[in-house]
């Protein structure tokens, strides 16, 4: 007998481990925009935020991009990299991105996977959140309206800062999908304040 979505959603939300400090990595392999391969061990020995998005033409996805461009400078001078991941194909991503200068890679998790890896969850109550939140309000504040929709609309975020022995440093969930990792957690660790 075929499920239903819902009941697909939720059986695989149940069975998701979120990650704790100290866990190891969970082994990715992504094509950036670009066609660009990056993997796991690409980062060993280095700093690096894996940061979880929704869909390219998200506007709060859109806004977190723009915020981590702008503080970029900083943070690759003190040495964390940044991968920014979309559950939209490569070339929607590539698409919605073209016309902006984005530091660091995007890449495509088009099948979940690594999503699911890392225990990135769905949240209905968590969308919702965001119609009365002053951060969408700024998303729009700052020109990122809604586009196309080519992915779960109920993703929320997740950020994790990485260790140069790719174990999980700090691993942030979000509750509702206005919320990202601090900026300033994220500059602090690249400081080596934290």
């Amino acid at each position: 007998p075929q499920t239903s979505r819902l009941t697909q959603v939720l059986s695989r939300d149940s069975q998701i481990m979120k990650l704790k400090v100290g866990d190891a990595a969970p082994p990715f392999r992504l094509a950036d925009t670009q066609g660009v391969i990056h993997a796991t061990e690409d980062y060993r020995g280095g700093k690096l935020l894996l940061s979880f998005h929704r869909y390219a033409a998200c506007p709060l996805c859109n806004l977190h991009i723009h915020e981590l461009s702008a503080a970029y400078p900083f943070l690759d001078q003190h040495g964390l990299r940044i991968l920014a991941v979309f559950m939209s194909p490569a070339e929607r991503v590539a698409e919605q991105y073209r016309e902006r200068d984005v530091p660091f890679p995007l890449v495509s998790d088009a099948a979940r996977e690594v999503y699911d890896r890392y225990g990135v969850e769905y949240s209905v109550p968590g969308m919702l959140a965001a119609f009365v939140h002053p951060r969408a309000m700024r998303a729009f504040f700052s020109g990122f309206f809604p586009g196309r929709i080519d992915a779960a609309t109920t993703t929320l975020p997740a950020d994790f800062l990485i260790g140069p022995d790719l174990r999980i440093v700090s691993a942030h969930y979000s509750t509702n999908i206005t919320q990202h990792m601090p900026l300033q957690t994220i500059r602090e660790y690249a400081a080596g304040t934290v």
